[in-house]
């Protein structure tokens, strides 16, 4: 809503799927995420414009030199969450990742996202989801070309 007019504001073109987002509010406050989908008229019973985001909940934490193979498979595990947003609740940042989308299904995770999804289901699929992005944004870190905003939504925000 505009303060002059009353009128609802117009679709948020800059945010888009693939955008990496922070997250303002609830328990995730801080946490870095990736858009899959908007939904600027509300979605279901949210009445409200927001977005279904993936993001990361724990990042990996830092490896040495002198660490085992085991040590350091288990530093980079990350875990993920998804959930949607309210367009309020988030801030855009410039960075963008439009690969990283193409790795998960939208649909899947709004299914996931519904009351009646299963909570077995739900933990299966956040599992595989977790170590599939783990591996696409550790290759992307890697590479030295556009492997910045990966190597950025990997690395813990300090604030």
């Amino acid at each position: 809503m505009t303060a002059q007019s009353g009128a609802p504001a117009g679709p948020r073109r800059f945010i888009k799927p693939g955008t990496v987002v922070l997250c303002l509010r609830g328990r995730q406050a801080g946490k870095k995420a990736l858009v899959l989908k908007t939904h600027e008229t509300g979605i279901g019973s949210k009445k409200f414009a927001c977005a279904t985001v993936l993001g990361i909940q724990r990042t990996p934490k830092q490896v040495k030199k002198g660490m085992t193979k085991k040590q350091i498979q288990k530093r980079q595990k990350i875990r993920v969450f998804f959930k949607h947003v309210n367009y309020s609740h988030f801030m855009p940042t410039r960075f963008a990742l439009q690969q990283a989308t193409q790795l998960v299904n939208a649909g899947e995770v709004e299914e996931l996202l519904k009351k009646s999804a299963k909570p077995k289901d739900r933990k299966d699929k956040k599992k595989e989801l977790s170590k599939s992005f783990q591996e696409f944004m550790l290759k992307n870190a890697a590479s030295s070309d556009k492997g910045a905003a990966a190597k950025w939504f990997m690395s813990k925000l300090h604030f």
